[in-house]
């Protein structure tokens, strides 16, 4: 096969396809939440108008099918083969992957492990969905394919996520299970993965209990019974990251590949993988440095990581050209409300994360073992950092980036930010926990390392089934009790009487009212102001009403007057509780009416 004539034709095409390329089409894509058609708009409220951006989409998409052009005819023109650089030119990286405990053995305890996962985030799949999960299917379900890909509407897109949920509806109908399985897929697809990053800095044993906690944990089968791209950035990222350090280490050309492809279909799951990719390029930067203080030249080096990470920064700016423009008008105008999430420095934010982490322990107890649990920590990243510092690195500074930008730019952060912090976390509990295991048993004096495997493998287990244990309350309690809480509701309505689904309730009702043969504006109504509250009373004066509520923080924030009337003319008599922070549905009647009884 002649490479060289398909990459001068190829180039051909693009650049007549970047030039030639209709813009007409780029007219119709929805820029924001009010051109969705098929969404109910407020009808009291009036979007904020926002500025047009410095440049279209479509325009940035034209560059980039020019620029790909140009470079397949260099390509074409040129004959250039791939030579792996030497070992003196590369990095050298000793991992613990060769080190065997187990043998084969090892193999079918890693399947064992997978399995285990899979079944765990199987089963309720099928359980009720909570608000950001609705609002993705009732923004995206009904959505073109090609819009999908070119049209920034709001954060909601984790693209992956919603082309995959987009194909589960077409195959299984808009069923919980369904547009929660690709996510499930890709959770379970992390224990082998994260498995084998381990073995980079870990030994077998160490590797699969590490595989195991990942398993059985409580947030990551969360986030994997989730419409949201969060478990296939865990994925994604855990992949590159050790493709980074092979890639640095052996210098394969089919190891790049696999990188460039593994940090685009990162960032196609989420937006602030972006840090991840930072992240390399930093300490690609420090690389160079070390390979020039040893007194070896870091350009050989240098030529192969601005080709690795130019190709993929080219690819993601190509794949959001069009999204370019509409983000940054939405970043500046929406990601510093208050309501989408918390000061990185508040006693708020502290508390959501004392609740979440707490979670998955089944108690806040856990946090009086905090301080131990942290010293073992901190002696687990020292011990990893040296014995790996790049993976290490790889793994911690992405929090760092994305905690860094939130504050310098003054953005709320919400606790799924730091998810990416799950891998790490993980791995230096383990090696702490391996490594005080150890002091102990030599201090003992009993055949140490006998002693010290035992003593890590009875922690970890007893750390396993503690999160095993929190799950019973996970899978009996909903995200977020939309359906739960409308069945009650039904069971107490009288012919005649009238729901009120206040601020986020809405799209939840309107989801699930199907099941109960409701009908929007004659059973139930959406209220997002007192004015509209007062108005639907009032023509429907002396029929009895249920008003709802949830996510009370964000009520408080963005409708206080409206919160202060139901306070005030209200009680509530049923609340239902809810797996989600703040997301408890609680049922209330009104004080004067008398056609309750508590």
């Amino acid at each position: 096969m002649n490479w060289r004539k398909i990459f001068l034709i190829l180039g051909i095409i693009f650049i007549l396809t970047g030039v030639f390329l209709p813009r007409d089409w780029y007219d119709a894509v929805p820029k924001s939440e009010a051109d969705l058609t098929w969404i109910r708009q407020p009808d009291d409220s009036t979007e904020t108008t926002r500025k047009p951006p410095p440049i279209k989409g479509v325009t940035l998409l034209q560059i980039s099918f020019v620029i790909e052009g140009l470079a397949f005819l260099w390509f074409g023109l040129k004959r250039r083969t791939y030579t792996p650089l030497s070992a003196d030119r590369r990095l050298l990286i000793a991992t613990e992957e060769n080190k065997l405990d187990f043998g084969s053995a090892s193999f079918w305890l890693i399947t064992a492990v997978t399995v285990l996962s899979f079944a765990l985030r199987l089963f309720h799949l099928g359980s009720e969905l909570w608000l950001d999960e609705i609002t993705t299917i009732f923004f995206y379900s009904p959505m073109p394919t090609l819009h999908v890909l070119t049209g920034f509407v709001s954060a909601n897109n984790h693209l992956l996520n919603t082309l995959l949920m987009k194909l589960a509806i077409a195959f299984f109908g808009e069923q919980e299970w369904a547009v929660r399985l690709p996510a499930a897929i890709f959770g379970a697809a992390t224990i082998p993965v994260f498995y084998w990053v381990s073995r980079l800095m870990l030994s077998q044993r160490s590797s699969l209990f590490a595989a195991l906690l990942l398993a059985v944990s409580y947030h990551h089968i969360f986030f994997s019974q989730n419409v949201r791209g969060y478990s296939m950035q865990l994925f994604f990222t855990t992949l590159s990251c050790g493709l980074f350090v092979k890639g640095l280490q052996q210098d394969r050309l089919r190891i790049w590949v696999l990188y460039v492809a593994a940090m685009f279909f990162n960032m196609a799951s989420l937006l602030n993988s972006s840090f991840v990719f930072a992240a390399h390029i930093l300490i690609g930067a420090a690389a160079l440095v070390i390979i020039k203080r040893r007194g070896d030249s870091p350009f050989p080096l240098l030529y192969r990581l601005i080709g690795v990470f130019g190709v993929t920064a080219f690819l993601i700016f190509q794949l959001y050209a069009t999204f370019i423009p509409q983000a940054y008008v939405y970043a500046q105008t929406t990601w510093s409300d208050p309501a989408s999430g918390y000061s990185p420095f508040s006693m708020e934010f502290a508390a959501e994360m004392i609740r979440g982490i707490s979670a998955g322990f089944g108690t806040s107890l856990i946090f009086l073992a905090f301080p131990f649990a942290a010293a073992v920590a901190v002696v687990g990243f020292f011990v990893l950092f040296k014995r790996n510092w790049i993976l290490t690195a790889s793994l911690v500074l992405p929090i760092i980036l994305t905690v860094a930008y939130l504050i310098l730019n003054r953005l709320n952060v919400a606790p799924r930010f730091l998810l990416i912090a799950f891998p790490i976390a993980i791995l230096v509990t383990i090696q702490g926990i391996d490594s005080v295991a150890q002091f102990i048993a030599q201090k003992i004096n009993r055949t140490p390392n006998t002693l010290a495997a035992k003593l890590a493998t009875a922690v970890v287990l007893l750390g396993c089934i503690v999160s095993l244990a929190s799950l019973r309350r996970y899978y009996s309690v909903p995200k977020q009790p939309y359906r739960t809480s409308l069945a009650y509701i039904e069971a107490q309505r009288k012919p005649g009487e009238i729901i009120l689904a206040v601020h986020h309730m809405e799209n939840g009702y309107r989801f699930y009212a199907k099941e109960f043969n409701l009908k929007e504006d004659e059973d139930f109504f959406p209220v997002r102001s007192v004015k509209m509250l007062d108005s639907i009373l009032a023509a429907h004066d002396g029929r009895g009403a249920y008003l709802v509520t949830t996510l009370r923080r964000g009520l408080h924030l963005t409708h206080p007057d409206l919160e202060a009337r139901i306070v005030q003319d209200w009680e509530v008599v049923q609340t239902f509780p809810a797996t989600v922070g703040d997301a408890e549905v609680s049922v209330w009647r009104q004080r004067q009416s008398g056609l309750f009884e508590k």
